[in-house]
C-alpha cells in the first residue's frame, strides 16, 4: 500500500512528527513550568528575605532611639505630666522634655530619612510630636497597626496605611511606622516611640530589585487585596483610570487586586474603573456593591493569586491566570502573618513561555508542511488514478487484453465483468475475467489475485482451469480460464425444476471430487452454492461439473494465502454452515460438505433449506433449526438413502457429518439411484434443452455473497 500510495508517506510522517512533537512539547513544557516555578520561588524568597532584613534594620533604629537614656528620661517626664488629668495640651507642647526630644530626633531622623516621630502612651494619647496640633490628642485608629504590639513590649513595623485627618488637618497620603516600646527602669512600658516613613521610598524599592523580565513585578498587598507598594506600571494604570491621574499618585492604597475579566492592555477598557475611593486606608470597611436605581453592580472578585493569598494559602501557579491588569500571568505568592501582608511576584505568561511558543510554532509549521505535502501528493494520485481509469476503459473499449481479443461480454458483477475471448495466436476460446476499471482498488485487486492463486493450485477435471493471469500497461487486472458453455445449478432448477435423483447423485459426486482435491491441500472453498457450479460438456461427455469462484477460499494451517480474514463471516446465507456463522475461524472441510448438502437439497426439492429474505433471521435459522426432510418439502416420497445422506450433511454438529468429501462420495455411490442417470439420457437432455451453446453466466466477478469482517 505504501509503495502504491505515496501520499501516505508524508501523512505518516506528519503523524509521527505530531506524536513526537506532542511528546517533546509535553516534556519541554513540563520542564519549562518546573524551571519557571523554581525561578518564581527564588525571586519570591529573595523579596521576602529583603523585606525581613529591611524591617529588622528599621526595628533596630527604633530600638536604639527608644533605649537612649536621654529619650527615656524625656518621655518619662512627659508621661508623668500627661498623667495629670488637668494638664492641658499646651503644657505638653511647651515642656522642656518635648523640646529636648525634638532636638535629639531631628538629626537622627534626617540621617535615616524618617518624616517625623510620635510618642503615644498606653492610654492611646499622643504626648510628643513635631506637629503641635497632634500633642494631647487621642491616637488615630490606624495607629493600632503598630501600637498594640509595641505596647506589649515588642518591636513593630506597620504596613502602609492612609493617615486619617485630625482636627483641621487634611488627610495625608500613604504612610507607615516603625515602633519600639520605651520602658522604665523596672521594665514597665511608659510609651511607644513611632518613627514615620514614606512607603514609596525604601519599602517599594525592595520589590523593584528582584523581578523577572520586562513584564515581571513584585508587590505587597493587605488582607483586602489592596496594593501596598507602587507598581512598575503606574503610568499605564493612570491612563486606564485605575489610579488617580496626578504626578504624586501611585498604586499604594489606590488599587485593589481584582480581576477585570479582560486584558486591559488590549485597548478594551472597562466601562467603570475598578479603583479605590481617595484616601481609603486598610482599616476601611470592605467595598460594597454600588447602590441606586439601575446602578447595582457587585464588587469584582479578587485575582486568583490575591484570593488564595488572603485566605492564607501560599502557592505558585505556572498554568496562568489574569492579574489586576487582565494580563495572563504566572506567579508565586506567600502570606506573611507576622507582617499582616502578602507578597507576590508575577510575570507575563507570553514572556515566560516565549521559547516554548517558538518551539510549538516550529512543530506546527513542519506538521502543516507535511500535511500539505500529503494532500498535494494525494491530489496528484487521484489525478493519476483518474487518468489510469480512462486508459483502462480505453483498453476495454479496444477489445484487446494482452494476447486476448475480447469478443463479447457474457457476464457482469458488482466489481467487474467476464468476456468471451480468444487467444490471438492459439485461436482457443477462453473466458476472460477482469476487474471493472472503476473498481480497481487494493481490496478488489487482492481478492482477484487470491482467487487466481488458489484456483491455479487445483488440477481436478471438475474444477475450472486457469490458463493465464496478467495486468495490462493501463493497470487492468485479468485472468483467462476455460470457456464454459452450459448452465449453472441455480438456473437449472429455476428453469427446469427439481432434478432426477440419479442426476443429482451424478452431479454431487463430481463436486465431491473437486472438493476432495482442495481439502487435501488445505483449501476450503467457503462459498459452495448452485450459482458457483456449472454443468457443461467436455470431450463428448455430458453433465460435466465445473466448480468455480475460489475467491473466498480459506487456507488451513497456514497453507497458501487468503484475501479475507479467517475470522470474517463469508458465504451465501442460504448455503452457509452453522459454524461458518458462529465461529468462522474454526471452519474446515466439513463446512463445505454442509453447503454441498444444501446444494443437493436444492436440486432435489427445488427449494432452499429455509425460505426467508431477511439475512439475520436466515442466519439464526441456519444455526438453530433443522430443515424439513426433502420428502416433506416435495409432498411425496423419495429415496430414503439419498435423503439420509443429505440430512447427514446438514447436521448442525460438524462431527455428525461425513468426515471427508471422499467418504461422502462413497456414501452417494451406495445409494440405490446411483447409475440411474445414464450418458444417453444426459445427451438427450442436452440436445432438447437448448442450453448447450449458451455461455455459463456464473463466471462473474461477484455473486450475492455475504462478507462480514470482524470488529477489532
Amino acid at each position: 500500500m505504501l509503495s502504491r500510495h505515496l501520499w501516505v508517506w508524508p501523512l505518516l510522517g506528519a503523524l509521527v512528527l505530531g506524536g513526537v512533537g506532542l511528546w517533546v512539547r509535553d516534556r519541554v513544557e513540563s520542564s519549562t513550568r518546573a524551571e519557571l516555578a523554581s525561578r518564581l520561588h527564588t525571586l519570591l524568597n529573595a523579596d521576602v528575605a529583603a523585606l525581613r532584613l529591611w524591617f529588622s534594620e528599621k526595628e533596630e533604629d527604633a530600638k536604639s532611639l527608644a533605649s537612649d537614656v536621654r529619650v527615656q528620661s524625656a518621655i518619662a517626664e512627659l508621661a508623668a505630666l500627661a498623667r495629670d488629668s488637668n494638664a492641658a495640651p499646651g503644657l505638653l507642647q511647651n515642656a522642656t522634655a518635648a523640646t529636648t526630644l525634638q532636638g535629639y530626633f531631628k538629626s537622627a531622623m534626617e540621617a535615616e530619612r524618617y518624616l517625623d516621630f510620635v510618642v503615644v502612651t498606653p492610654d492611646r494619647r499622643i504626648i510628643a510630636s513635631p506637629h503641635r496640633w497632634q500633642v494631647g490628642r487621642p491616637s488615630p485608629p490606624s495607629y493600632e497597626l503598630f501600637l498594640r504590639r509595641a505596647l506589649a513590649g515588642q518591636l513593630a513595623v506597620s504596613r502602609p496605611f492612609a493617615r486619617e485627618a485630625t482636627l483641621s488637618q487634611r488627610a495625608e497620603g500613604p504612610t507607615m511606622f516603625v515602633a519600639a516600646p520605651v520602658k522604665s527602669a523596672d521594665g514597665k512600658v511608659l510609651a511607644v516611640l513611632g518613627l514615620r516613613m514614606r512607603p514609596e521610598e525604601e519599602f517599594s524599592r525592595i520589590f523593584s530589585v528582584a523581578r523577572m523580565g520586562q513584564t515581571g513585578e513584585s508587590y505587597a498587598f493587605d488582607r483586602r487585596g489592596v496594593m501596598l507598594t507602587a507598581s512598575r506600571f503606574d503610568s499605564e494604570l493612570k491612563a486606564l483610570g485605575l489610579i488617580p491621574n496626578s504626578p504624586e499618585a501611585t498604586s499604594i492604597l489606590n488599587l485593589r487586586l481584582v480581576d477585570p475579566g479582560r486584558d486591559l492592555g488590549s485597548g478594551e477598557h472597562p466601562s467603570k474603573p475598578v479603583r479605590l475611593p481617595a484616601g481609603l486606608g486598610t482599616n476601611a470597611p470592605p467595598l460594597a456593591a454600588e447602590k441606586g436605581p439601575g446602578r447595582e453592580r457587585p464588587e469584582p472578585p479578587l485575582t486568583h493569586m490575591a484570593a488564595a493569598a488572603t485566605r492564607g494559602r501560599d502557592g505558585v501557579d505556572v498554568e496562568g491566570y489574569r492579574n489586576y491588569r487582565g494580563m495572563r500571568v504566572i506567579g508565586a505568592w506567600v502570606w506573611l502573618t507576622d507582617f499582616g501582608m502578602g507578597v507576590a511576584t508575577e510575570v507575563s505568561a507570553d514572556e515566560a513561555f516565549e521559547m516554548l511558543y517558538v518551539l510549538r510554532q516550529a512543530f506546527l509549521v513542519l506538521f502543516a508542511l507535511l500535511v500539505l505535502s500529503g494532500v498535494a501528493i494525494f491530489a496528484f494520485t487521484l489525478l493519476v488514478e483518474r487518468l489510469q481509469a480512462k486508459l483502462r476503459k480505453s483498453a476495454v473499449a479496444a477489445r484487446q487484453l494482452g494476447q486476448y481479443v475480447l469478443m463479447h461480454e457474457i457476464g457482469r458483477g458488482a466489481n467487474g465483468m467476464v468476456y468471451r475471448a480468444r487467444h490471438a495466436l492459439l485461436r482457443r476460446p477462453v473466458a476472460v475475467k477482469l476487474l471493472s476499471p472503476e473498481m480497481t482498488d487494493e481490496a478488489n485487486t487482492a481478492r482477484f489475485e487470491h482467487e487466481v492463486q488458489m484456483t491455479s493450485q487445483l488440477t481436478h477435471p471438475n474444477t475450472v482451469a486457469i490458463y493465464d493471469y496478467g495486468r495490462t500497461p493501463e493497470g487492468l487486472f485479468y485472468y483467462a480460464m476455460e470457456y464454459l458453455s452450459g448452465i449453472d445449478l441455480d438456473r437449472l432448477v429455476r428453469q427446469f425444476g427439481p432434478q432426477p435423483e440419479g442426476r443429482i447423485i451424478h452431479i454431487l459426486r463430481q463436486i465431491c471430487g473437486s472438493l476432495a482435491e482442495a481439502h487435501r491441500i488445505g483449501l476450503i472453498h467457503r462459498d459452495i452454492k448452485p450459482a458457483n457450479i456449472v454443468l457443461t460438456r467436455r470431450g463428448g461427455l455430458y453433465d460435466v461439473v465445473k466448480v468455480l469462484d475460489f475467491g473466498l477460499v480459506k487456507a488451513v494451517n497456514g497453507v497458501g494465502g487468503e484475501a479475507k480474514s479467517a475470522k470474517a463471516i463469508v458465504g451465501t446465507p442460504h448455503f452457509m454452515s452453522p459454524e461458518a456463522i458462529e465461529k468462522p475461524e474454526s471452519v474446515d472441510g466439513r463446512s463445505d460438505l454442509y453447503s454441498l448438502g444444501a446444494v443437493g437439497y436444492w436440486l432435489l426439492t427445488g427449494k432452499t433449506l429455509f425460505e426467508s429474505d431477511q439475512v439475520a433471521a436466515l442466519l439464526v435459522r441456519q444455526v438453530k433449526e433443522m430443515p424439513p426432510p426433502p420428502s416433506e418439502r416435495l409432498g411425496r416420497s423419495c429415496s430414503a438413502d439419498l435423503e439420509a445422506v443429505l440430512l447427514q450433511c446438514l447436521a448442525k454438529n460438524p462431527d455428525e457429518r461425513p468426515p471427508t468429501a471422499e467418504l461422502l462420495d462413497e456414501a452417494l455411490a451406495r445409494c440405490a439411484s446411483e447409475g440411474a442417470w445414464t450418458l444417453p439420457e444426459a445427451e438427450q437432455w442436452w440436445r432438447t434443452s437448448a442450453v448447450a451453446a449458451e455461455p455459463a453466466t456464473v463466471a462473474t466477478v461477484l455473486e450475492k455473497t455475504l462478507v462480514i469482517e470482524p470488529r477489532e
